[in-house]
């Protein structure tokens, strides 16, 4: 009867231990799957916080303001003077050419500039006059030609360039504070078009 006694205690203490040790196991396996949830949960925050800031990021960098159009449109040459500031401007309207008849479609101004833009059926051509720079260039062209030359125009020195020699896409000449361009461009394919002797003539002799 003793030994069944003490068979029977024995027994119930390693039960007793036995469940103690399952009991510690699931302790430990609860608190390691919530401290992997609170790991993922942080990592999930953080992604989050930077994502939400990126696009704040990239919008603060495209919110550049482009620079103000100079130029000003007018009716008249006398218009585009008093706008720009300059002591008048002139251009042989009316007048004829090779091209046909000299008739500005638009005045334009900027501070110290003045601009007629005339068109004809195969040729654009822009007179300018404007306060004289270092170079007394202000055609605003910065093509290179294959010829460049100075020739006197009805006593006045002018300086020409163009791709064909003796027919000037680009013709510029400076009179006491004042610098002048007459700039043509060919359309329809001929983009080296220069105007001749006789047509810069009528020209030079006219703006003013």
């Amino acid at each position: 009867m003793k030994k069944s006694l003490i068979a029977l205690t024995a027994l119930a203490g390693i039960l007793v231990f036995a469940l103690a040790g399952c009991s510690g196991s699931g302790a430990s396996s609860s608190a390691s799957s919530a401290s992997s949830s609170a790991s993922a949960s942080s990592a999930a925050s953080s992604a989050s916080a930077e994502s939400s800031s990126a696009p704040s990021e990239a919008s603060g960098s495209s919110g550049l303001v482009g620079m103000p159009n100079p130029w000003h449109t007018v009716s008249s040459a006398r218009d585009a003077a008093a706008g720009s500031g300059i002591s008048g401007f002139v251009v042989p309207e009316g007048e004829s050419i090779s091209l046909g008849t000299i008739v500005p479609h638009d005045y334009r101004y900027m501070e110290g500039l003045a601009e007629a833009d005339v068109p004809f059926p195969a040729v654009q051509m822009t007179i300018r006059k404007g306060v004289a720079p270092e170079n007394g260039d202000v055609s605003g062209d910065y093509n290179k030609y294959a010829h460049t030359w100075t020739q006197n125009v009805g006593g006045v020195d002018v300086t020409c360039s163009g791709n064909r020699e003796g027919e000037a896409t680009k013709t510029i000449w400076t009179a006491g504070d004042y610098s002048f361009c007459i700039l043509v461009q060919g359309l329809g394919g001929d983009d080296d078009y220069g105007l001749g002797a006789d047509d810069l003539a009528i020209l030079v002799g006219g703006i003013q």
